[in-house]
């Protein structure tokens, strides 16, 4: 019962998307993924309640399965929890989507620099794998996908730079990466094509100019847009 009460809350179409996410993870886990993709994807939209009898009902598991995924929700600061009013879907505010960013772009720009020339072509070749998968998320309306393919795009700078530390900072910010394109989006009013624009933008530079060309254009990515990754 309570593997068909979680694909049924998925639905078809989110089953076979999630279907290899999903394996081997705990019911909280499950629980938790099916809500994050529905808030990034924006079929939770912000102020939207998440109510526990509810969801335990939808998803056939219990109230404490319920509460385990809200406090991941809530650590990624997808949603807020208060005692009076509940959990509702929540976005961050615009100095906290300056802040991460800011700091994504100091880890990034640090790294990049120190990127041995020898990395630079697989690192081209990563960037250009991470963005197809990046314009292929974004032609089916997949935000969740997109924000996957974001990551994979920035982490692979960081790899190439052979920082384990630096790439440990960096990665400690990602929690957040989901809460913070969302949010992005919503307060630029920008689809996911410009997301991609800018991505293409950005490898654009990095193929062709030296590192305190890609530094400039990684910090206007980050900060000198208005402060957003999207």
């Amino acid at each position: 019962m309570l593997t068909g009460g979680i694909a049924t809350a998925m639905g078809n179409d989110e089953t076979a998307r999630s279907s290899s996410v999903l394996q081997h993870r705990s019911l909280p886990e499950q629980v938790h993924e099916i809500l994050r993709l529905r808030i990034l994807n924006n079929e939770l939209p912000a102020g939207a309640p998440l109510a526990e009898v509810p969801l335990a009902a939808e998803f056939g598991v219990s109230r404490t399965t319920i509460r385990s995924a809200m406090r991941e929700l809530q650590a990624e600061r997808l949603i807020e929890v208060s005692p009076r009013r509940g959990s509702t879907v929540s976005r961050m505010s615009d100095s906290d989507i300056r802040e991460v960013c800011y700091a994504r772009y100091v880890l990034e720009a640090a790294a990049y620099h120190d990127v041995p020339p020898g990395n630079r072509e697989q690192l081209v070749a990563d960037i250009e794998s991470a963005l197809a998968r990046m314009e292929s998320a974004a032609r089916s309306g997949d935000t969740a996908g997109v924000i996957l393919a974001d990551t994979d795009l920035h982490r692979a700078v960081m790899i190439a730079a052979g920082h384990p530390v630096l790439l440990d900072l960096w990665e400690s910010l990602n929690g957040q990466m989901g809460a913070l394109m969302r949010s992005d989006l919503d307060r630029q009013g920008i689809g996911l094509d410009e997301t991609v624009s800018r991505h293409a933008r950005l490898l654009s530079v990095l193929r062709e100019h030296a590192a305190d060309e890609v530094i400039a254009a990684l910090r206007l990515h980050y900060v000198d847009t208005g402060g957003g990754d999207s």
